[in-house]
């Protein structure tokens, strides 16, 4: 067994008691905030397709939390993977049709995210393996509008990208091969060189002129922010052209093994009404007085007390 994907027996106890705890603090942000949809795999995989749960310790990985996470399908090349409605199109709960989705913006925007382990390690992964994970959106009368994707390959060559072992990814509203390159120069590629779990998270909000505007964001598992970008289209009107969510989709998965934790979708909040709202990583998910979010709990707490 290699040491990167096993932590010592001697911290698996307080590996146990952070996972409650992370759990009893993931409660409390989900009633909080008002979650859509939440799946970590602990029971089931209700909510997906395409997505096999496994144990903790499958294919010598560690669920990202508690003792169960997902694998998807896929592990050809141009090959499709899991896919998620997010409990439904439009945040319409067990929509999954457009005839059902019709749905006008959240107020605040809302959050999609999932945790995918990035086998950074792998002897066994060709050069130029990838993975294209895309947050879609709808208009307002619940067809499809946009993709946004998540750009992703495993590389072991040499170019300005680094060298050696590692994943390259960038942010596009197109994904397969024929439509997006993790490596595109005009995309400003980010290389993660460490294996683990990472957060990727779209953030959807108006820029404040009434026009969508999409943060990508990658953290790593101490929920670091590594890497974010931002796309929006001037077309992409709040309520015009776009409404509520569509699909979480790995519309290209090319790994024999791409295991995936903690899936959810949720409205962001208004602003924080006391300090309590911004612990336990509440802070993520209220706003400023500029519809804007937070960058830690320490500048939410700060609002509540100053208002700036």
């Amino acid at each position: 067994m290699k040491k990167r994907k096993f932590r010592q027996s001697s911290k698996l106890g307080v590996l146990a008691i952070t996972i409650a705890l992370s759990v009893v603090a993931l409660a409390t942000i989900v009633l909080a905030a008002g979650v859509s949809y939440f799946q970590g795999f602990e029971t089931d995989t209700g909510g997906w397709t395409d997505a096999t749960r496994v144990s903790s310790g499958t294919h010598g990985i560690l669920s990202a939390t508690g003792s169960w996470h997902a694998e998807s399908t896929g592990g050809t090349l141009n090959a499709s993977g899991a896919f998620t409605r997010w409990g439904g199109y439009g945040g319409n709960a067990g929509c999954a049709t457009s005839a059902c989705a019709a749905a006008i913006f959240p107020s605040n925007g809302y959050i999609t995210s999932i945790d995918v382990y990035l086998d950074v390690d792998s002897l066994t992964t060709t050069n130029d393996t990838r993975f294209d994970f895309s947050s879609a959106i709808n208009g307002p009368s619940g067809a499809h509008r946009r993709d946004f994707v998540f750009n992703a390959g495993f590389y072991n060559d040499t170019d300005v990208t680094g060298s050696g072992p590692r994943f390259v990814i960038t942010a596009s509203t197109n994904a397969t091969r024929s439509g997006a390159f993790p490596k595109d120069p005009g995309k400003d590629p980010f290389a993660i060189t460490d294996g683990g779990w990472y957060t990727f998270q779209h953030t959807f909000t108006d820029n404040g002129s009434g026009v969508l505007t999409v943060e990508f964001a990658i953290k790593n598992e101490a929920g670091t922010t590594l890497k974010t970008w931002i796309r929006s289209d001037p077309s992409d009107t709040i309520n015009g052209t776009v409404g509520s969510n569509r699909y979480g989709w790995f519309a290209l998965q090319e790994f024999p093994v791409l295991a995936l934790d903690n899936s959810s979708r949720f409205d962001i909040m208004s602003q924080p009404a006391d300090k309590e709202q911004c612990k336990n990583d509440g802070w993520k998910l209220v706003v400023n007085g500029a519809n804007a979010p937070f960058k830690n709990q320490g500048a939410c707490v700060k609002f509540v007390l100053t208002g700036k």
